[in-house]
């Protein structure tokens, strides 16, 4: 429970500023506050990444005074991608970089939602970088002992909250629910449909497909980088010790299931592409650090970009769906 308050604490100002994006796109008087609000945002954000930095350069002093404070952190790179990816989401708020961005996207740039969009995607890419760089740094069997002892395993309240919870209200508000469209309209925008039968063919296929390929990337892992593949498993297995069987498997693809492919494929895909979803995904799995399953989950992405292109949300539900499902059972056994 208290890992699902910290996560809506961080992601409570996020969806706060979709909601006033929303607004702000039909209400002009709103368009400053919206702008100030991002400002304030990533300003602040900035603010963690010097205290980051200022942390690495006391290091050195803190660990004799603290022996238990691990020595390997990297403060330096952690501080430093935080506030690169803050800095160009405000850099974003300007007319001129949003031009430039919009040869890239398909998006508005005098638009006060697509505008939020941007700069949310640069705060949170550059917020995921930046814990995958610590926490790998911090990746050692002391911590994989102290996670173990403390029991900081995932719950069920956890994914409910996220991806559940989170993604799912941060995908409708981000199409304009409440706001710019009803709900049939939102329904439609992120491509909710009945799929046909052939599209459910389709989707045994790829999800076979998708298993393949990550079991021969485990595969491989194992033989190019024992030692890796070793490290981030000891740490996803600890995280998701308490999903196992057929519960286990059934709630964690259907709120990762659900919930993923509302926000990327159904909400950002349209506006970012197949490419850019697939990255900003693969970057908010951060249990996997930076490593082969962190490629393998943006293959994934890409894949299922394709896939919503050519069928249907629902589809891709589907296949999320069945992918998680089989590879928690299969890691059970």
């Amino acid at each position: 429970m208290d890992n699902a308050a910290l996560v809506l604490f961080f992601v409570l100002p996020f969806l706060a500023g979709i909601m006033l994006a929303n607004i702000a796109e039909r209400n002009d008087s709103l368009r400053t506050l919206q702008y100030v609000y991002l400002a304030i945002l990533n300003v602040g954000l900035i603010g963690v990444g010097i205290l980051l930095i200022l942390t690495g350069v006391m290091q050195p002093l803190l660990a004799t005074q603290q022996p238990q404070m691990p020595i390997t952190a990297d403060w330096y790179g952690t501080g430093a991608i935080l506030i690169i990816g803050c800095t160009a989401a405000l850099l974003v708020l300007l007319p001129n970089v949003r031009r430039q961005a919009a040869r890239l996207f398909p998006i508005d740039p005098d638009s006060i939602v697509h505008t939020t969009a941007l700069s949310m995607t640069a705060t949170a890419v550059g917020g995921n970088f930046a814990q995958m760089v610590l926490t790998n740094s911090l990746l050692t069997a002391e911590l994989l002992s102290e996670l173990q002892a403390q029991g900081v395993s995932a719950t069920f309240v956890d994914i409910l909250v996220f991806p559940l919870l989170t993604l799912s209200v941060a995908a409708l508000l981000s199409v304009g629910w409440m706001t710019r469209r009803s709900w049939d309209e939102v329904i439609e925008r992120l491509g909710l449909t009945m799929p046909a039968p052939m599209h459910l063919v389709l989707a045994g296929v790829i999800t076979a497909a998708l298993i393949g390929l990550a079991s021969a990337a485990d595969q491989a892992w194992a033989t190019l980088d024992p030692v890796g593949r070793e490290r981030v498993g000891s740490v996803s297995a600890e995280l998701t010790k308490n999903f196992t069987g057929l519960s286990g498997a059934f709630a964690v693809g259907l709120t990762a299931g659900i919930g993923e492919e509302l926000f990327f494929r159904g909400a950002y895909q349209r506006r970012f592409g197949i490419v850019m979803t697939a990255l900003v995904f693969s970057t908010f799995h951060i249990q996997y650090f930076i490593s082969i399953a962190t490629l393998v989950v943006f293959i994934i992405g890409l894949v299922l970009g394709w896939l919503r292109q050519r069928t249907s949300l629902t589809i891709c539900i589907l296949v999320h769906f069945l992918y998680n499902f089989v590879s928690v059972l299969l890691a059970g056994g």
